[in-house]
């Protein structure tokens, strides 16, 4: 199987005008780096090799001086639009593919439209041309926008982990059919092959620091199962229970009842999930009373008053909770 390798990077999106409810703006940043973290999961599953520094933006020409040195085969940039003065929500929606017309022009259409086609069973996408920044680069680029974080409803859309992880999965079968390598279906068998352990390297352990920042552990995608990334192992076991097998309880969140105090990485997910639907809470990954509020606040909201408990959250309400997109609406 040849060993492609994948460098990934994201761009300066800007924030989302004020957002009701919440009284703040959404980061475009955050959304990237999800979106990056997910990118690069789905396709060290699928047998690529990923490089990325992780700074929150990515500088175009250290970016193609890094990939050129790594030999990279392609270059995929994520990010969001955004349309007028971002004072206000308009109506411009949907995702794009752009590719470089550079010397790799071609290739570099071939790849958007393969992304572009899968990334449609979202709703709507283009490809189209970028501008001449990546043009020093040895490989194709592309770079995805996601959605508009100045239409209302992409914005709490484009900050729904799972919104996020469709459009990375979908972005992977693309890159996976034009580079002709098999897409491996997210399932727990298809994480239940990677074996990780202290003191290994390579690709494998790559996708657990992707997975334990993912989940709030701060690490480094090195690739070297150090005493860094053991202790954050360490630490994500202490609080969730374990060990299991380490990929699928980073990578799958079953619903369940959470009691108030818990550190469970579900606990993150439902706060990631209700910021998504605009109910204030904390993204801290300990579920404190302001969580529980906010969950109140919702169950109340959608008429589920059954299922609202002052001690934690019911597993009939984070179900409810991981429904994708929903929440407050849109009122003037």
């Amino acid at each position: 199987m040849n060993d492609f390798v994948i460098a990934i990077g994201g761009a300066d999106a800007g924030e989302t005008p004020f957002m009701p409810f919440v009284g703040k703006r959404f980061d475009g940043v955050k959304c990237a780096a999800w979106a990056r973290l997910m990118l690069e999961i789905a396709l060290l599953r699928c047998g690529f090799d990923v490089y990325d520094r992780h700074t929150p933006v990515t500088d175009t020409q250290e970016l193609i001086l890094q990939s050129n040195r790594h030999a990279a085969d392609c270059i995929v940039v994520l990010s969001c639009g955004a349309f007028g003065s971002r004072k206000s929500f308009n109506d411009v929606r949907g995702s794009a593919v752009k590719y470089s017309p550079g010397r790799f022009g071609a290739k570099s259409r071939e790849i958007a439209e393969d992304v572009c086609a899968k990334v449609k069973s979202l709703g709507p996408c283009s490809a189209v041309t970028l501008n001449n920044e990546f043009n020093g680069a040895a490989c194709p680029v592309i770079v995805i926008n996601m959605g508009y974080l100045t239409n209302f409803d992409e914005a709490k859309l484009l900050f729904d982990l799972d919104y996020i992880h469709n459009i990375a999965e979908y972005a992977a079968m693309g890159i996976c059919e034009y580079f002709g390598m098999p897409y491996i279906p997210l399932s727990p068998a298809a994480y239940a092959r990677f074996n990780v352990k202290p003191g290994m390297r390579g690709k494998n352990v790559k996708l657990l620091q992707a997975a334990l920042i993912l989940n709030g552990y701060p690490v480094v995608i090195d690739g070297v199962y150090g005493k860094s990334t053991e202790i954050a192992v360490k630490e994500f076991y202490i609080n969730n229970g374990g060990p299991d097998n380490i990929l699928h309880d980073l990578l799958f969140v079953a619903p369940c009842e959470l009691p108030s105090g818990s550190k469970h990485n579900g606990v993150l997910y439902l706060q990631r999930k209700l910021i998504s639907k605009l109910y204030s809470s904390p993204d801290s990954g300990t579920l404190n009373e302001d969580t529980i509020s906010a969950v109140s606040e919702f169950l109340t909201d959608t008429e589920n008053t059954q299922y609202i408990s002052n001690n934690g959250i019911t597993k009939e309400a984070f179900k409810l909770l991981a429904e994708i997109g929903g929440g407050r609406p849109r009122l003037f």
